[in-house]
């Protein structure tokens, strides 16, 4: 009893020190929360916004006018949303399409600089950014570069950028080397098709 007593009188003799303490704390919990939700709220928004670009987009041909202003709409609710990075990718695709390798370039530069600052759970989007890249470099007969992005750490389509290391000593007529990248290759993948594709691809290597 005398220790909750003398708790009770330190409590009694200091009270605006302890509400003022627990003012604190319960307005660090309300700001938090308040930045907690408005950043799911704006995350949903611009998510809503991609989503009817997409589905439209998935129905019809590509709208480079409704494109630019569903970039614009998310653009001011979050200039770093990951929706702008994944309508980039899809805008680098149709550029690729209609040959415009430059652009799909920029647009593929321009998606992988927001994803460099979003966390390990986008990694995997990240890889696919770098795999599109080497590709258009590969076209471009830019080997050198394409070599330098396939020095990333790739966890998720490792597969893949062997194939692509061996893609491009074959096209550096290092036969060996590229040979041996497609059986790692062919050792990691779990997917028939991708097996066929490998061994087609060492079946036409030439000595």
């Amino acid at each position: 009893m005398d220790f909750l007593n003398k708790i009770y009188a330190w409590i009694l003799k200091n009270y605006i020190k302890v509400l003022s303490f627990l003012l604190v704390i319960v307005l660090a919990y309300g700001i938090f929360l308040y930045f907690y939700f408005m950043a799911q709220k704006k995350d949903q928004e611009a998510g809503d916004l991609f989503l009817n670009f997409y589905n439209s987009y998935s129905t019809s041909d590509f709208n480079e006018q409704d494109y630019k202003t569903v970039i614009d709409e998310i653009s001011q609710i979050d200039n770093a949303s990951i929706y702008l990075a994944m309508l980039k990718s899809i805008y680098a695709a149709e550029s690729v399409e209609s040959n415009d390798l430059q652009k799909a370039l920029t647009e593929l530069s321009n998606a992988r600089e927001i994803l460099s600052s979003k966390g390990n759970e986008f990694n995997f989007l990240k890889e696919i950014i770098d795999l599109r890249m080497v590709n258009i470099f590969i076209d471009l007969e830019d080997l050198e570069r394409a070599s330098n992005i396939l020095k990333n750490t790739f966890s998720t389509y490792q597969t893949n950028k062997l194939i692509l290391q061996g893609d491009i000593s074959a096209i550096e007529k290092k036969s060996d080397e590229a040979k041996q990248k497609y059986i790692e290759a062919l050792e990691r993948s779990e997917n028939e098709t991708q097996k066929n594709l490998i061994n087609l691809k060492i079946s036409t290597l030439t000595n």
